[in-house]
């Protein structure tokens, strides 16, 4: 009798039932968690009544009037990372010699892909 019990006890805590699917039950459909960053600064520029940016300035400038060097640095990172991009310009000029080896460079390779002699005109 005692091992009729014990086998009645296994099968029903090996039984796994969790009730089952319920009408509504989870989240809506096409609803989504991810929060987006456009969210995070609107909040963020409701709560402080001012632009985000404002407020990132804001707290870049006091860091520098405290002497503040960590929290300047790490400001420093933010605006640059987010800046740099956009400011960096660069001018590449070629001197005459350069453009005439790229140029003899260019027509050697155009010949070998046609099979055609580069003196060929």
């Amino acid at each position: 009798m005692l091992n009729n019990t014990m086998e009645n006890i296994e099968k029903v805590s090996n039984e796994k039932t969790h009730g089952g699917a319920r009408p509504g039950a989870g989240r809506p459909k096409g609803t989504s968690n991810r929060l987006t960053a456009r969210e995070i600064l609107d909040t963020a520029e409701t709560m402080l009544g001012k632009p985000f940016v404002v407020s990132l300035l804001e707290g870049y400038i006091d860091s520098i009037n405290t002497g503040d060097t960590k929290n300047r640095v790490t400001y420093e990172k933010i605006i640059l990372d987010k800046t740099a991009t956009t400011i960096i310009e660069a001018e590449i000029t070629d001197s005459t010699d350069a453009i005439q080896a790229k140029q003899a460079a260019f027509a050697e390779a155009m010949a070998k892909l046609v099979g055609v002699s580069a003196d060929a005109k």
